[in-house]
């Protein structure tokens, strides 16, 4: 009893630790119960007095392809963040060997390896502007840029191609072609990790990795980023005349939570599928072991049966065969040792017998031989 006890014991301490390392309920998070994202991001805009005027999302969960767009396509000042496009078309340059990176930039005074460096990590606008111009004039650039984006024409403002404008949509486009493709860039996937740490979508996120380009320039300020969750996501933030900078953490702080929670949600359901169908399976094997149980239980008793009747035949088999047996004995019987036995002594009677015989004979013949 003690040993059963014990066992129990054990198996509901098992169990207890298999359910606290499941994943964490969903009630972490209480605040995105129950609401969709774009609630949730218009809850955070009405708390900042963020709007169309003022403000650009694009959010994009690279697992579960999950994304939200609000005011996307509207022309922002784009500050420093015009650099990821901008570098990412060098690197691409790098790798069909138009330029090397040992090559010199125009005006930059330096390499182009070092360009690199300075304008992604230190955001370096002096070798920004001469990476910008070595592609040719400021229109030609922006025609250029145009590969990572997936807007028509029809969808562009015009004032695209005149100022330093872009627009959110236009990052996350530009976010998912690099992150896509990340393992080919891993300088520059690097360097946007080095970039600006604890500001912008950094501020408040410190336990991933984000790799962004930030931007800060007359009023505008913003940020584009990959988020290096257990689900990565993308996400960029254009802002004019707000606190941007803390607009942009507080930003990238929700979007983490809600990513986290959506993860954590999921995590949760898969485990609760699976432990379902284990159960499931577990009844199943238990309700077959039964069922061959009870099979084998079958068998037995029917065997049981059957060697019973014939142990009661028997007797009956034996006394109607004994009378044959006598008057007819099988070659078994004949060759069993009583048998010969008898038999020889009766070949040996007779052989007696024999020899007496013929004594008998010529002890007659003699005594006949002697009569006058």
């Amino acid at each position: 009893m003690d040993r059963f006890l014990r066992r129990i014991g054990a198996g509901l301490l098992a169990a207890a630790l298999f359910f606290c390392a499941a994943p964490a309920a969903a009630a972490d998070s209480p605040d995105f119960e129950g609401k969709t994202l774009e609630q949730t991001v218009d809850a955070f805009r009405a708390e900042n007095g963020l709007d169309k005027s003022n403000f650009s999302l694009c959010y994009y969960d690279t697992v579960t392809g999950e994304s939200y767009r609000y005011n996307e396509t509207k022309m922002m000042v784009a500050a420093s963040t015009f650099k990821l496009p901008l570098n990412l078309y060098y690197y691409e340059m790098q790798a069909d060997g138009t330029i090397d990176g040992s090559d010199r930039i125009p005006d930059s005074g330096t390499t182009l390896n070092e360009c690199h460096r300075r304008s992604l990590v230190d955001s370096d606008n002096k070798v920004s502007i001469a990476m910008l111009y070595n592609l040719g004039n400021f229109s030609t650039y922006k025609r250029l840029m145009r590969k990572y984006f997936t807007m028509t024409d029809s969808e562009i403002d015009p004032s695209y191609y005149g100022d330093n404008l872009y627009c959110t949509r236009m990052m996350i486009d530009c976010l998912q072609y690099l992150y896509e493709r990340q393992d080919q860039f891993p300088e520059m996937i690097g360097y946007l990790k080095q970039a600006e740490p604890g500001a912008y979508f950094k501020r408040y996120v410190t336990d991933c990795e984000i790799a962004h380009k930030y931007g800060s320039f007359e009023g505008a300020e913003n940020d584009t980023g990959i988020f290096y969750t257990k689900e990565p996501f993308l996400l960029a933030v254009y802002t004019q005349d707000v606190a941007g900078e803390e607009i942009c953490a507080e930003a990238g702080q929700l979007l983490y939570e809600y990513n986290t929670w959506q993860y954590e949600k999921a995590e949760t359901a898969r485990y609760e599928k699976a432990a379902q169908a284990g159960e499931e399976n577990r009844r199943a094997a238990a309700s077959a072991q039964a069922e061959a149980l009870a099979d084998a239980q079958q068998r037995a008793d029917d065997a049981a049966r059957k060697r019973g009747a014939a142990a009661q035949a028997e007797p009956e088999t034996s006394a109607a065969s004994a009378p044959a047996a006598a008057v007819s004995p099988s070659p078994a019987e004949k060759s069993s040792p009583g048998n010969v036995r008898l038999w020889l002594y009766i070949v040996l009677a007779l052989a007696a017998a024999g020899v007496i015989l013929l004594v008998t004979a010529v002890l007659s013949r003699k005594r006949e031989k002697r009569r006058p």
